[in-house]
């Protein structure tokens, strides 16, 4: 072939051992163009720099390369699979290579929502919850209030429940806790009131004391079990549509070679996945791959725990501070495979102790199988357990079966000291979905040691109707003892935007209850909603209860009907939210929130999500609750809330806040007040145009210099209701201060000012 080509100096050609041209050529690449390339030939081996090779994305072969100053050069026929021509017209060198010499590209299936929290403003909160009944000329009060402080430091809440309000009121400690969340090692640590880790076969109990615990939720769309990953290879840039069950999940680009797609966006239990790869011509190729998940697996060499130390709680809502015996638990989970999950757990207490190994097994024949064996040790003598279960779904049907064997000393967390352990626990259930509708079905029994057996039986029928509404039935049937069956039907369908209406009953076999009901759902934002029930076979049985909801609360009237007797009662819930060194009302904190300043304009509007969320106070400052913790939560304002006088530097900020914190955020919004005046000298004539005047802030930093014009006048933006002006002229300077008044004029004169201490 013939090349044009720029023979090196004798001193290259031996420096790499052999007589080699230099080329350089436009490189087109199964079709797709890439640039012009330098390349070397020697006799019919053409031979291209490592740089370039790791720039389309070429593997470099594993041979010893060429040297030439400095940069490794790779012979073409030694890159297995390429084959190439060259067009002498063009100049061009047509490269054919195959997806395998390509790098590998990594795609992740699912994003987290994850993002570095803001550190939190110091703070706190007090939520409240009022409550008022009336019946039968008596009146009972209660309250619970939640107090809670955050910081840098953590957060900490606590909650008191009051009794008889208008009487001898009576304060009951609830729980209080202080919260460290650790969002990089999805962990937290907690200390005071909390309840103990749960486990496959231990029990839980609330307890005082410290815990460390594993927390995946404070990373959002974080997936603690595996999820498949599926492969390809494309000759030509692609793009790649991800199928879970028939249902469109993902589209990407991929350039040319192989790819992965890791952490497919999955249901969890049984279903296939399937990848369709179109090309920039056109063609397409289609993989198809079974999946089956499990939510109970951890991903291999992940680990999820809690180790609890402290004393057990008792008698909570009746006494505030009664701790009994002390106690150490527990749990560790570790992923050992994709297939296979262990547990150990351990619960220490003086009086008890117990310990057990658990696992957890997917197949994919048996699907979902797990076990657990455990031993305990008290004064009734050495217990043990055994537990088997399994799962398993198959396309939209699911089912499952759990046995759990326990000898009569047998005992965990949270059983009082008189009872014993049941003897056998067996547990049966199915689930189906179509487009019938949802149907499922389960099947309990337990036999005890000290009392008789109980047996149920419970099936549940929901659809939804084509004339937008549902149906849906379930009953519940009891095959020991005396048989009883319990049976439950309810059709709902809507009622204008907001209402609906539904007819239900409920009760035994033969002897239901029939209930109308009429309702409106509390729309985003302020309002009010209703809810209206009446008994049609019992007309004695009405309820009528009416909810509103506005920027600082909640309240609910309801009065009651039955059996001859009027109820009656009151709800009213909110939150003062203390940050910045101001108090804010609000609906109730169940999350996080923020206040917000947009300078001092007052009655600007503040959105998330396209929703307007508040709108500022006198002073600027606004109250947003309702913060999707450890999540970007994106608020904003309009161009169209601010005056013409707003120097607006951007109109959206990002707040991700801790959970169960506050955050204070300012809009980068200032009032741009400008203004002339005019200064003159102590002789009376105006300063000389060209001096040079300097409003003096406070902040460190230069600030704008204001040339003097004609008749010593000058125009001032960017000021303050006070104000301090420097004027240099001819290294003489003076300094003067002055006040911006209240005026609605667009460009007020503030006056004459003298400037003492400069000569002209």
């Amino acid at each position: 072939m013939a090349l044009l080509t720029l023979t090196p100096p004798a001193a290259l050609a031996e420096e790499i051992g052999f007589a080699a041209d230099e080329v350089f050529l436009e490189m087109i690449i199964n079709q797709q163009p890439m640039g012009i390339v330098l390349l070397l030939r020697s006799d019919d081996r053409l031979f291209l720099g490592s740089k370039d090779l790791r720039g389309l994305r070429l593997r470099l072969p594993d041979i010893t390369p060429l040297t030439l100053d400095g940069e490794e050069f790779y012979a073409f026929d030694t890159l297995e699979g390429l084959s190439y021509r060259f067009e002498e017209t063009t100049q061009t060198l047509i490269v054919e290579a195959p997806p395998s010499l390509f790098d590998v590209t990594l795609l992740k299936g699912m994003d987290t929502n994850f993002s570095a929290p803001n550190l939190a403003s110091q703070g706190g909160f007090l939520n409240y919850n009022l409550f008022a009944n009336h019946t039968q000329g008596q009146t009972s009060t209660k309250g619970v209030m939640e107090l809670g402080g955050f910081g840098g430091w953590g957060a900490a809440q606590t909650h008191i429940l009051v009794k008889d309000l208008n009487e001898q009121a009576k304060a009951i400690r609830l729980d209080t806790t202080w919260t460290r969340d650790l969002p990089m090692q999805t962990a937290s640590l907690r200390f005071g009131d909390a309840v103990s880790g749960t486990s496959s076969w231990g029990g839980a109990v609330r307890f005082g004391g410290i815990q460390w615990a594993s927390n995946f939720s404070i990373q959002p769309g974080y997936i603690p079990f595996p999820l498949p990953d599926i492969s390809g290879e494309v000759a030509l840039p692609s793009t790649v549509n991800l199928y879970v069950n028939n249902a469109l999940r993902m589209t990407r680009k991929v350039p040319i070679g192989p790819f992965s797609i890791e952490d497919l966006p999955v249901t969890t239990g049984q279903g296939d996945a399937r990848l369709v790869m179109s090309d920039v011509l056109g063609h397409e190729k289609v993989i198809n791959k079974p999946f089956f998940t499990s939510s109970r697996l951890l991903k291999p060499g992940l680990q999820d725990y809690s180790y609890e130390l402290g004393f057990v709680r008792r008698n909570i809502g009746s006494e505030s501070n009664n701790y009994g015996y002390p106690l150490a638990v527990g749990t560790h989970r570790l992923g050992l495979s994709e297939q296979f999950t262990r547990e150990i757990h351990v619960e220490l207490l003086s009086n008890q102790q117990s310990a057990g190994l658990s696992g957890v097994l997917l197949s994919p024949v048996f699907g979902e199988l797990s076990g657990s064996f455990a031993v305990s040790q008290s004064e009734k003598g050495l217990g043990r357990l055994l537990q088997m279960g399994f799962n398993r779904q198959i396309s939209n049907i699911s089912f499952g079966a759990k046995t759990q064997l326990a000898s009569q000393r047998f005992v965990k967390l949270g059983m009082l000291s008189e009872k014993l352990a049941p003897k056998q626990i067996n547990q049966m259930y199915v689930q189906m979905t179509n487009s019938l509708g949802s149907f499922g079905a389960s099947y309990a029994h337990q036999a005890f040691y000290d009392r008789n057996e109980k047996k149920v039986f419970r099936a549940a029928y929901s659809r939804k109707l084509r004339s937008n509404g549902s149906l849906s039935v379930s009953m519940n049937r009891s095959l020991s003892g005396t048989a009883d069956t319990h049976l439950y039907l309810n059709f709902s369908m809507p009622l204008g935007k907001r209402g609906n209406v539904s007819i239900s009953n409920s009760g035994k076999l033969g002897r239901g209850q029939t209930r109308l009901q009429v309702g409106s759902g509390l729309s985003e934002g302020n309002g009010v909603n209703y809810n209206l029930m009446l008994g049609i076979d019992n007309p004695d049985q009405r309820h009528a209860e009416v909810n509103m909801q506005n920027e600082v609360g909640n309240y609910k009237l309801a009065v009651k009907q039955s059996q001859g007797q009027t109820y009656f009662r009151g709800v009213a819930s909110g939150s003062v939210a203390f940050l910045e060194g101001g108090a804010f009302l609000s609906s109730s904190i169940n999350d996080s929130f923020a206040v917000v300043q947009v300078a001092d304009y007052p009655d600007v509007g503040i959105y998330a999500d396209n929703q307007l969320l508040s709108r500022t106070n006198a002073k600027g400052y606004a109250l947003i609750s309702k913060l999707r913790p450890y999540e970007k939560n994106l608020l904003r304002i309009e161009h169209s809330d601010l005056p013409f006088d707003a120097q607006i530097d951007g109109v959206q900020l990002e707040a991700v806040p801790y959970f169960r914190s506050g955050l204070f955020l300012k809009f980068p919004v200032k009032r741009s007040r400008s203004a002339l005046l005019s200064v003159v000298l102590e002789n009376g004539n105006p300063l000389p145009a060209g001096a040079q005047a300097q409003i003096i802030e406070d902040s460190i930093g230069e600030n704008e210099v204001f040339p003097v014009g004609l008749r010593g006048e000058v125009y001032l933006t960017g000021l303050a209701a006070s104000n301090r002006l420097r004027i240099n002229w001819k290294e003489q300077s003076c300094d003067f201060a002055f006040t911006f008044p209240e005026t609605i004029e667009p460009l007020p004169h503030l006056g004459i000012y003298t400037c003492t201490g400069v000569k002209p």
